[in-house]
């Protein structure tokens, strides 16, 4: 079952409100009550993303009383195949921590090619001129890559 965003919002509202009185009996200071509850609430966030990404499907076999699940008649690309061939491994494996899911549609569209230059440039720190000697390139063409990548994932 999916993740019921308003049942768990107010039970982590409930619970934050019982936290909050219990940490200001004890004395602890307003600015560590709100870092730990925005710690508490990103948690919730991630869980939230991590639960819509992790539906069960219906197993896909006939019934001969009830036909095939609504949900393959419905969306006749769905397969059996296991979910985590989708998953990036390696060096690319940033790209499944990504909780915004417009742009992980987006970075999912992107090349190898395209996912390994921004893994050099945002997470390794290479400069353009760097990622250019090393891929064999001019820096003006990774310059002209990452706009096009950029392009690609506003459109997303």
């Amino acid at each position: 079952m999916g993740f019921n965003y308003g049942r768990e919002k107010r039970k982590f509202d409930k619970e934050w409100e019982r936290l909050e009185a219990e940490y200001t009996a004890a004395g602890m200071p307003r600015n560590a009550i709100e870092c730990i509850k925005a710690y508490d609430w990103a948690w919730f966030c991630s869980q939230r993303v991590y639960h819509n990404r992790i539906q069960n499907l219906p197993a896909e076999s006939f019934d001969e009383t009830i036909g095939q699940s609504t949900l393959f008649q419905k969306f006749s690309s769905l397969s059996k195949e296991p979910l985590h061939e989708e998953l990036f491994y390696g060096r690319l494996a940033w790209v499944n921590s990504i909780e915004d899911p417009q742009l992980y549609r987006g970075l999912k569209r992107l090349s190898t090619y395209d996912l390994e230059l921004l893994t050099l440039i945002v997470f390794e720190g290479y400069k353009k001129s760097e990622v250019a000697e090393k891929l064999g390139c001019s820096r003006s063409a990774i310059t002209q890559r990452m706009k096009k990548i950029k392009k690609n994932l506003e459109n997303a």
